[in-house]
């Protein structure tokens, strides 16, 4: 009973996938040929970014294994520079979905999204854009910081971290403990 379900969700999220790839197509295909071409050549670049993403985690692999025969400092500077590499393609998706006003603009794996249109698309690809900026801004300083060795800046970067990662547990768990207790009522 328990696969049953498991195969069940699966066929459901996928289904959900197939739909949200078809409404996406099916609006573009609605689009002036101008905005098919910035379409078709913006994904290009989300692509080319999700490369430039995993070629940021083999350096970060690479100086971490070979790390007798590397400065100390490289390690942590590659992984701190390794969510800033994420940045460039969340400021890509919004870009993208800000000019074509979908939201989605590409599928992507993992969670099925809501396609959206209009003004919220809009929205949606600006608070994209903003997200990636801040998310370049402080794992970039914290990159920085590390690699200059400047623990007046570190200071408080590793308080913020921390209050963030306190402050996303505990809604985490509020979240779980919600979840269970409608879920058995």
């Amino acid at each position: 009973m328990n696969q049953t379900a498991s195969v069940q969700g699966f066929g459901t999220k996928k289904e959900a996938r197939e739909q949200l790839k078809q409404q996406l197509a099916q609006y573009v295909g609605q689009q002036p040929e101008s905005t098919q071409v910035f379409h078709r050549w913006m994904t290009r670049l989300e692509m080319a970014s999700l490369a430039v993403v995993a070629a940021v985690f083999v350096l970060a692999m690479y100086l971490s294994i070979n790390w007798a025969t590397v400065p100390t400092k490289t390690i942590p500077t590659a992984w701190f520079a390794f969510p800033v590499s994420f940045a460039l393609t969340m400021v890509l998706v919004g870009l993208h979905a800000a000019i074509l006003r979908a939201f989605p603009p590409v599928v992507l794996p993992g969670k099925v999204q809501k396609f959206v249109t209009g003004s919220g698309a809009m929205w949606a690809g600006l608070g994209s854009i903003l997200t990636g900026l801040a998310v370049a801004s402080f794992w970039g300083l914290f990159a920085y910081s590390v690699w200059t060795l400047n623990l007046a800046m570190l200071e408080p970067l590793i308080g913020i971290l921390g209050v963030v990662m306190g402050v996303g547990i505990v809604i985490s768990m509020l979240v779980t403990t919600f979840q269970k207790i409608f879920k058995s009522r």
